[in-house]
């Protein structure tokens, strides 16, 4: 979502009701925000087309909040698998450059010793 200097009234359209949005948004993202609503509450009054305007409205909200929360949920658990990935791997890293002594930084090798592969593994 990118925001503008300026709150801007867009027009949409939901379930063929015209509504003016005041938003700093931009314009583009907030008709794609009316567009999502108007699929959901499409899609509900399809399933149920006996449903009153109110109750497509909440259960509408419900279900893209369901959404909302179940993608945060995962996205919380992918950060945490990720965090403990790069963890086990500082440590594989760790372990190895303390099973190499003459491993240094800046040029990588000590001055004056070789690698094990100039030395033949010696």
């Amino acid at each position: 979502m990118t925001d503008t200097a300026e709150p801007a009234t867009i027009k949409v359209t939901v379930l063929d009701e015209p509504f003016r949005i005041a938003s700093e948004a931009d314009p583009e993202y907030t008709r794609e925000v009316a567009a999502h609503v108007d699929r959901t509450l499409r899609a509900l009054r399809k399933s149920v087309p006996t449903l009153e305007p109110f109750p497509t409205a909440v259960l509408g909200a419900m279900e893209i909040t369901d959404h909302l929360l179940r993608s945060r949920a995962a996205g919380t658990e992918l950060a945490a698998d990720l965090a403990a990935r790069v963890e086990r791997m500082t440590e594989i890293i760790d372990a190895v450059l303390e099973s190499e002594p003459e491993w240094r930084g800046g040029d990588g090798w000590e001055s004056g010793k070789r690698s094990r592969k100039e030395t033949g593994g010696r």
